[in-house]
């Protein structure tokens, strides 16, 4: 009886925090994020009591799992990583869904905090569709349109996500990421990435219907599902209209190109409608009119005409450098033999000097002459007689 008590307590814990889970998403900047903090730290002490009576019903298999964690954990602080963060991932429809389940559990790691968002955008560009923008009438009516940017880059992954501190019930906007408070969720593991495929701006379940109604589900089906016979056939019409001046094609072949374009996502169909050029998988059942196929010829000429003026200016260019090097190398060439000749006059210059001193030099030697020479024969030696 206790045991199924337990049971029925345990479960009507996490019925109550899957209800209460996201009850209000509230944005904050990063230095309320220590204030908070600091106010859990102060919180109720019997609610710390609940939650350690509940992790007391834990087996040795969980205590084990705890002891890896805190193992890991360990050596990641010893890692030269800055930042290395758990984020549990999930891919939402609209602004605070609930039902929306776990996607993966992604570790990121960076040494900034435009470095750890590079790493999540990385990450996360693969699972979001495309943003929805909003357009207001002059009635003050609210319509969704897709945004006119067909593709989304990392500057608009802001308008995607969202950063849930579970334990503190705390929501961050990526603009508000923040280097203090990465440096709080190191040792957290109840931070969740919030995803959103088609933006923050489906903000609520009545907005996504919608866009569900407006933008995803424009196509009428029949009661199986498929998509109505009456629409591929307009739509076959359309492409016809839109693209019959290059391509001849029987009416299978126009159907297919339409059944190909209503199959793919609908963020997809407005830029395959205007392509003009069919799917791969109906390009066969395609022969282009001869007219155009001059025209692209011609315009493929061009392009080629233009590719060719380019090598031909690149060409200009390295000529003229060629030359440029080539003047300033026989100019080098130049300076280098008039140098050459003055360091040999120099050197010219330096042997005569020396013959000059020298031949200075050998005229003040002493010489003997006819006159030194008779006065020599004069003296005679003489006996030192005063010393004796």
């Amino acid at each position: 009886m206790e045991n199924t008590a337990a049971e029925c307590c345990s479960a009507i814990a996490v019925a109550t925090e899957r209800e209460t889970e996201y009850p209000e998403e509230r944005l904050f900047d990063s230095d309320e994020f220590i204030e908070c903090d600091a106010e859990f730290l102060e919180s109720d002490p019997e609610d710390c009591d609940m939650e350690m009576r509940a992790e007391e019903g834990a087996d040795k298999k969980a205590d084990s799992n705890s002891a890896a964690e805190n193992s890991k954990a360990s050596f990641e602080d010893d890692e030269s990583t800055l930042f290395m963060v758990s984020l549990v991932v999930s891919l939402r429809d609209f602004k605070g869904q609930t039902s929306a389940g776990e996607l993966d559990t992604w570790l990121i790691c960076g040494n900034s905090v435009e470095n750890f968002l590079s790493s999540v955008w990385e990450q996360s560009k693969k699972h979001l569709i495309r943003q929805v923008v909003t357009v207001h009438d002059d009635d003050g009516n609210v319509t969704y349109k897709w945004s006119p940017n067909k593709e989304i880059c990392e500057a608009d992954f802001v308008h995607f996500a969202l950063f849930y501190d579970k334990q503190n019930r705390r929501t961050i906007t990526v603009d508000k990421l923040s280097t203090n408070v990465l440096q709080n969720w190191r040792k957290k593991s109840t931070i969740e990435l919030l995803l959103h495929k088609y933006s923050l701006t489906v903000n609520s379940k009545t907005s996504w219907k919608k866009v569900e109604k407006a933008l995803i589900d424009v196509i009428p089906k029949n009661r199986g599902g498929a998509v109505t016979t009456e629409f591929a056939s307009d739509l076959a019409h359309e492409l016809r209209r839109k693209h019959g001046h290059i391509w001849n094609g029987h009416d299978i072949a126009w159907s297919i190109w339409a059944n190909t374009i209503l199959a793919a996502p609908a963020h997809q169909h407005e830029a395959m409608k205007e392509d003009s050029t069919p799917p791969g998988s109906c390009m066969d059942l395609f022969a282009m009119k001869e007219n155009e196929q001059f025209q692209r010829i011609r315009r493929e000429y061009r392009v080629a005409h233009n590719v060719n003026d380019g090598y031909q200016a690149d060409i200009k260019k390295v000529m003229d450098a060629f030359t440029e090097l080539k003047e300033a190398q026989q100019q080098q060439t130049v300076k280098l033999s008039v140098l050459e000749r003055r360091l040999e006059n120099l050197a010219l210059r330096s042997q005569i000097g020396d013959s000059f001193i020298s031949s200075a030099e050998s005229a003040m030697n002493v010489r003997e002459n006819e006159f030194s020479s008779m006065i020599a024969s004069r003296v005679q030696d003489v006996e030192d007689v005063d010393h004796m």
